[in-house]
């Protein structure tokens, strides 16, 4: 009888994992604005990335997701926003730092359009909830940097998803606050992943970063600068 067990000892030779990744991975100590800085202006918006550089963030989070047969910066099914390459032609000249929340199960044609966006920038990296898409991402280009995010469930509880992370070669995963504990942590940096918090209130920042967090997603921050450096 054929077991998950035996099928996940099967799984290098059905020719499914993919190739080993070769991405620059985001340096440590980076504070995102989340959805561009949504504190201060409307979410995911070119006026969201603009005021995120002005409140001195190092980079921002958006979502993005097909909307008209188009790549655009939206969170909810529905919603139209600014195409995302002039988001990223935005934060390039901003010198922000990019992460690309990839709203799509990965058959909608998302997928491709991303790795077209993203090809050929720097301070970019693209992370997604859904498994397929990760998968096909990592597929697609071994060189983009890819991150896997946790939701705060019992479906995507760290700790199980481990195996999944090395298997697909994701080099960043990316649990919310809620997620982050000492041995988790500590296991996920012994791989050798970024860990990316979300959902962190401005006030947590600095103890996640100390703690080992190496990057935070917060609404907005005070103004001022904070050195990066690399973990």
């Amino acid at each position: 009888m054929t077991t998950l067990a035996s099928l996940w000892q099967l799984r290098p030779r059905l020719g499914l994992r993919p190739p080993p990744p070769r991405g620059t991975l985001p340096p440590a100590g980076l504070v995102l604005g989340h959805r561009g800085g949504l504190a201060h202006a409307p979410e995911n918006s070119l006026r969201a990335i603009e005021q995120a550089a002005g409140d001195g963030a190092d980079g921002v989070e958006l979502d993005v997701r097909m909307y008209g047969g188009r790549l655009v910066c939206a969170h909810d099914l529905g919603n139209d926003g600014p195409e995302v390459s002039l988001a990223l032609d935005l934060a390039a000249r901003l010198g922000l730092w990019v992460e690309l929340d990839l709203k799509s199960t990965g058959r909608d044609g998302a997928v491709h359009a991303v790795v077209d966006a993203v090809r050929g920038r720097d301070r970019v990296w693209v992370s997604t909830f859904h498994p397929y898409a990760a998968w096909r991402l990592r597929w697609a280009d071994p060189g983009l940097v890819v991150g896997w995010a946790l939701l705060p469930d019992r479906v995507a509880r760290p700790l199980m998803w481990t195996p999944w992370l090395l298997w697909l070669g994701a080099q960043v995963v990316e649990p919310h606050v809620s997620l982050v504990r000492p041995l988790r942590l500590e296991r996920w940096r012994a791989r050798g992943l970024r860990v990316v918090a979300w959902g962190v209130e401005p006030a947590q920042a600095e103890e996640l970063l100390a703690r080992g967090v190496d990057v935070v997603m917060d609404d907005v921050r005070p103004t001022g600068s904070r050195e990066t450096h690399d973990a």
